[in-house]
């Protein structure tokens, strides 16, 4: 371990642009050998590849929240009308990078870089001196093949392609000053180093492992056989997809959408690979591991439930209760200051806490859900809670705590609620895992590449489970009728299936449509924005004769939601924000017979239309972006700081 930390500290600080600091750890007095022979040790080595994550740049804010997950088809970041929308929420950064990112020792790409290099120390280390017939030994070993997978995927995912760094460092010229390689290469090792994790780590259900201390019981908070099966799964499917790539790896090269692999023979293997990872991961976890009702999924993560047989989640990044992580307050429902300082909501401390909720759906995505849906009003939330005497429910008097309808463009995600928790929340920290992948992700990835998905090839492998019947089973749950199984209708089911969970961005590119999907949501949101006597004319648009100009809500008191007890009143009903609810409920005659009905505005705002909110309007990408930038601006550039800090490293798409 010594010669390994040596080695580090010489040269982390050119390779992540000053990230000495987090590799303070003394390095042993004991031998490699030492150190290896004992799990407790090794788990412990691992455990810091898990603390790089929670870190300020890294997935507490930075890689988990909204500076990742805008915009696309279905998400974006939240308009404001006081403040510009930041650049890398609609394509504009550049390689000077924005204030959040771009920050010396403390970015995105430094902290990836390091967890790993920390995990090829363990990795390095256990295939050198571990004994891995031992069981605890060899989910180590597996944990750290998994994760430093993982943080490669997240590399590959942002950046596209990045140095090749699957040996610890050794004080070389190569090692400190490393070169971008072709991803492919990335993939085949990635895949590689998974189906050895898979053979390695039991099943979760399997868990615990030959010493308690290494993990007491089957949790989503540590890596187990499913998640690398799956993960694996992810990773062919980008490998076999389309996607934005250079003409040649060399500064100042063309590009352009391809598939990643040219040879077919090779990508009807991937596909292959995808139908035995899932298939494996299904008949570990049984279609139990399905949760109903659909809400439940996000219930068990907003209340941290981390017993894997109890969650759909395959892995979470964890976070302490209450302690970093603002995933909740970032990507989740909406809670208006009034309703903080009430000290009603579950979850939300008085005065202390924070809804900073910043990512926002996109009209048409609003309007796309089939009629009956019950993801529809679980991934995204009906309204904001607020405390106040505006609520105008029947019968109702007196500030009460309430969910207030939003604009149509200002509906937030409500996948993850305050409401939901188990503990409060005192500040930004909230605590809240962040899930990586969920069952219902092993069903649709194996209908996809049972049918191809893009590849132009279908697998040459029996087809062992029924595809239509794995698409039908996610489908069922929503309470929808069975459906082709079709590209165009996967494509559309994981959109309904996943918003919000940082997964459409990175759909898209492997699918190659990325910037027509952009630029199809970002010309529809021109239907919200004209005029004609104080309403939205939807004259020549989709929506002729298909929408109101209102939205109508009726209420249900709750005891669910406050601490003490006493009565909320939620959204039960929404009539307005489905295609062909143009005209008024049943029971609704006027403002003063109203049916129990509460009417308002859903598209105008102070006489304006809502989706000009913002000096620039309502964006997915930044104004006057043909659709050559939209598509090339897909990935993150390389921050300057790191360009600073090693000539070898460039960026591609222009920037």
């Amino acid at each position: 371990m010594k010669k390994y930390f040596s080695y580090i500290l010489m040269g982390v600080a050119v390779l992540c642009a000053g990230c000495d600091s987090y590799f303070s750890n003394n390095s042993p007095s004991s031998t490699d050998a030492q150190i290896f022979a004992s799990a407790e040790q090794t788990e412990a080595l691992i455990a810091s590849i898990y603390q790089v994550l929670p870190e300020q740049n890294s997935y507490r804010t930075r890689l988990g929240g909204p500076w990742v997950l805008p915009g696309t088809d279905i998400e974006f970041y939240a308009p404001s009308s006081s403040s510009a929308t930041p650049t890398y929420a609609i394509y504009t950064m550049t390689a000077a990078g924005h204030a959040d990112l771009n920050v010396k020792a403390k970015n995105p790409w430094s902290y990836l870089t390091v967890g790993i290099e920390r995990a090829n120390v363990a990795i390095s280390g256990i295939e050198n001196n571990a004994d891995t017939t031992k069981a605890a030994m060899r989910y180590l070993y597996g944990e750290a093949l998994t994760l430093r997978a993982w943080l490669y995927y997240e590399m590959t995912k942002l950046w596209g392609d990045v140095p090749y760094m699957f040996e610890p460092m050794d004080g070389s010229y190569e090692s400190i000053y490393p070169k971008k390689v072709d991803r492919n290469k990335i993939y085949a090792k990635l895949r590689e180093d998974l189906r050895h994790a898979a053979l390695l780590m039991p099943n979760a259900a399997d868990c615990p492992v030959e010493v308690p201390t290494i993990i007491k019981k089957p949790t989503v908070e540590r890596m187990n056989r499913e998640f690398a099966l799956g993960l694996l799964a992810r990773v062919d499917l980008v490998y076999a997809g389309k996607a934005l790539r250079p003409s040649e790896m060399e500064p100042g090269s063309s590009w352009s959408v391809e598939f990643n692999v040219q040879d077919p023979e090779e990508r009807v293997k991937l596909l292959n690979e995808v139908l035995w990872a899932c298939e494996e991961v299904i008949n570990a976890d049984g279609y139990s591991k399905l949760l109903y009702p659909y809400e439940n999924v996000f219930k068990a993560v907003s209340s941290s439930v981390t017993d894997y047989n109890q969650s759909e989640s395959l892995w979470e990044i964890p976070f302490a209760d209450g302690y970093r992580g603002q995933f909740m307050n970032r990507m989740g429902a909406y809670v208006n200051k009034t309703a903080i300082n009430s000290n009603l909501l579950k979850g939300m401390a008085a005065g202390k806490s924070k809804s900073n909720a910043k990512i926002v759906a996109t009209p048409s995505y609003i309007f796309s859900f089939e009629e009956g849906d019950a993801r529809k009003w679980v991934t995204l939330s009906p309204g904001e809670w607020s405390y106040d005497a505006e609520s105008k429910i029947e019968g109702v008097t007196g500030n009460v705590l309430y969910q207030s309808p939003e604009k149509v463009v200002k509906t937030y995600f409500g996948k993850y609620r305050q409401e939901w928790m188990t503990f409060e929340t005192t500040g930004d920290e909230d605590g809240i895992n962040i899930p990586q992948m969920r069952f219902a992700d092993i069903l649709l990835m194996y209908a996809e590449a049972a049918i191809g998905s893009v590849s132009e090839v279908t697998p040459s492998d029996p087809i062992r489970l029924d595809p239509q019947d794995l698409f039908n089973k996610v489908r069922a749950r929503a309470g929808l009728p069975a459906k082709s199984l079709t590209m165009e209708n996967l494509m559309q089911e994981r959109a309904w299936e996943f918003g919000g969970e940082f997964i459409r961005k990175y759909d898209l590119m492997r699918w190659g449509v990325f910037e027509d999907k952009l630029w199809a949501a970002q010309e529809d949101i021109e239907n919200f924005t004209h005029l004609t006597d104080g309403k939205i004319d939807f004259s020549g648009t989709p929506y002729d004769g298909k929408l109101s100009n209102a939205i109508y809500v009726k209420y249900e008191p709750t005891t669910a939601v406050t601490k003490d007890g006493s009565v909320a009143y939620r959204i039960a009903q929404i009539y307005g924000l489905q295609l062909g609810e143009n005209s008024v409920p049943d029971g609704y005659v006027d403002g003063t017979n109203t049916g129990g009905w509460v009417k308002s505005d859903a598209y105008v705002s102070d006489g304006k239309p809502a989706a000009n909110l913002g000096e620039k309007g309502q964006r997915i990408f930044g104004v006057g972006m043909t659709k050559d930038q939209v598509k090339a601006r897909q990935y993150w550039p390389i921050f300057q700081i790191i360009l600073n800090a090693n000539s070898n490293l460039y960026n591609d798409y222009g920037y």
